[in-house]
C-alpha cells in the first residue's frame, strides 16, 4: 500500500512539472552568477587579383567571462565582461607570423604584447540585458556593436518554446572603424528551433542583408558579418550552452575583372567550469 501510494505521489509531481513545451523562452539571470565562455575563432581569407593569389589567417583563442553584478524587479541583469585569457596567431600574406598568448608573453610579438595585454583581466563592457536577450542599456562598451551582435547571439520572443518555432530580429549593422567610417546596412537575423531534446533546444541562426553597396570592394566588411550557425541553449538553466558560427562567401571582381575575395571564418563558444 504504502509503495503504491508513493508511486501515485511522484507520478503526480512528475505531472505537474513543466514540459518542454511549456518552457518560456529567456534567460535566467542571478546576482553573482559567472558565465565564462572558450571562444575559438579561424578566419581565412583569400584573395586573387589577375594571376596572383594572396592568403593570410588567423586563430584566435579566448575566454571571456561574464558575471551578473545586479538583477532587478523586472528581470533586467548587469552584466560585466571580462578576458581571461587569449591566444592569438596570425599569418599575413607574406609569410610573417604575428603572435600573442597571455599565457605566455615571452613568446609574443612585441606590437601585439603591448597592445592586447591591456584587455585582459580588465572589464570591457557593462550592459544592462533583460531576460530574453535584450540589451536595454550600454554602461560601457559599443552601444551599436551590441545591437547588431548580442552578447549570447540570441534574442528571444516571448513566447513558449516549441519545435519549428521561428522568430525574426530587425536590426542596424554599423560598420565602425577599421572595417567601416559609420554606414548603415539594415539586416535581418532569423531564429529557428529546430529539436528539442529534454531541456536542450538547438537554435538555427541565419542572417540576411536588406541592402548592399553597389561596388563589390565596399560589400569585403559586410562578409564578416555574415554568419549562419546554431546555438545549444539550456531551457531549465536558462543560459547558452554553445555556439557555433560560420561564413564562407566570396565576392567577384573586387579589384576588376577576375578578381576574387573569399572569406572563410568558424566561430564556437563553449561554456566551462570556473
Amino acid at each position: 500500500m504504502f509503495t503504491r501510494c508513493l508511486l501515485t505521489v511522484v507520478l503526480a509531481f512528475i505531472g505537474a512539472l513543466p514540459s518542454a513545451a511549456q518552457t518560456p523562452w529567456q534567460f535566467r539571470w542571478q546576482k553573482g552568477q559567472v558565465l565564462s565562455y572558450k571562444v575559438k575563432h579561424v578566419t581565412v581569407v583569400t584573395e586573387t587579383v589577375g594571376k596572383d593569389t594572396s592568403a593570410s589567417n588567423s586563430n584566435l583563442e579566448l575566454v571571456k567571462r561574464w558575471q551578473v553584478a545586479e538583477v532587478d524587479n523586472t528581470g533586467v541583469a548587469t552584466l560585466e565582461l571580462k578576458l581571461t585569457a587569449m591566444r592569438n596567431e596570425q599569418k599575413r600574406p607574406n609569410g610573417e607570423t604575428l603572435l600573442f598568448d597571455s599565457k605566455d608573453l615571452e613568446k609574443s610579438t612585441p606590437a601585439l604584447r603591448d597592445q592586447m595585454s591591456k584587455f585582459i583581466g580588465q572589464t570591457l563592457a557593462v550592459i544592462r540585458i533583460d531576460r530574453f536577450g535584450r540589451v536595454i542599456e550600454v554602461k560601457q562598451g559599443s552601444a551599436s556593436r551590441y545591437e547588431a551582435e548580442p552578447p549570447f547571439v540570441v534574442v528571444f520572443p516571448d513566447a513558449k518554446a516549441a519545435k519549428g518555432q521561428a522568430w525574426r530580429r530587425q536590426y542596424s549593422l554599423v560598420m565602425e572603424p577599421p572595417l567601416g567610417t559609420g554606414e548603415k546596412y539594415p539586416a535581418e537575423q532569423r531564429y529557428e528551433c529546430t529539436s528539442i531534446k529534454g531541456s536542450l533546444a538547438t537554435l538555427a541562426v541565419t542572417t540576411t542583408f536588406k541592402t548592399m553597396p553597389e561596388s563589390m570592394r565596399d560589400r569585403l566588411p559586410l562578409l564578416q558579418k555574415d554568419v549562419q550557425g546554431e546555438v545549444m541553449f539550456d531551457m531549465q538553466a536558462g543560459r547558452i550552452l554553445g555556439t557555433m558560427l560560420g561564413i564562407d562567401k566570396t565576392v567577384d571582381n573586387h579589384q576588376g575583372k577576375d578578381s576574387s575575395y573569399r572569406f572563410q571564418s568558424k566561430y564556437s563558444e563553449e561554456l566551462v567550469a570556473e
